[in-house]
């Protein structure tokens, strides 16, 4: 019985090694805090590449077609909309990437501990069956796949 238990861990453990092992273990090597930060830190450089070509297409549009006159804009006003523009664009992005990189490192963070949790079963078993206690009540298997896929 011990060792039927043990399979069904140990082949739970091996799905999720498959799945999700490398990258969990990868996202899970950072604190929380730091994780968080490297991705919005790519996905600010990448918005604010994106609002510039945006601007660029703008100006260029103002200037090509509208024909408008470059000396009579005033220019101070549109480097400070347009500023203002980008500003606006990466500190949206910056909240979405921030409660989206918390909802994925807590999903990690779950599946890793349901890991661990699998580990210190299958070391129970083995511990009964190195003392050769067999009527100990065994640990009650999952009756759910106890690795969370989501």
């Amino acid at each position: 019985m011990l060792e039927k238990e043990k399979i069904i861990l140990m082949s739970k453990m091996a799905i999720y090694d498959k799945k999700y092992g490398n990258a969990d273990h990868k996202i899970f090597s950072y604190y929380r805090r730091d994780y968080i930060y490297r991705k919005n830190m790519w996905t600010r450089f990448s918005v604010a590449l994106g609002a510039l070509f945006l601007l660029s297409i703008y100006w260029l549009h103002q200037i090509f077609i509208y024909a408008v006159d470059v000396h009579e804009l005033d220019i101070a006003q549109s480097v400070t909309n347009s500023i203002l523009f980008l500003l606006a664009v990466m500190a949206l992005y910056t909240m979405i990437g921030t409660i989206q990189g918390t909802i994925e490192y807590y999903k990690v963070q779950r599946r890793v501990e349901d890991y661990i949790s699998m580990i210190e079963e299958i070391e129970e078993i083995e511990d009964l069956q190195e003392e050769g206690n067999y009527d100990y009540p065994p640990p009650e298997p999952h009756s759910e796949f106890p690795v969370r896929l989501n």
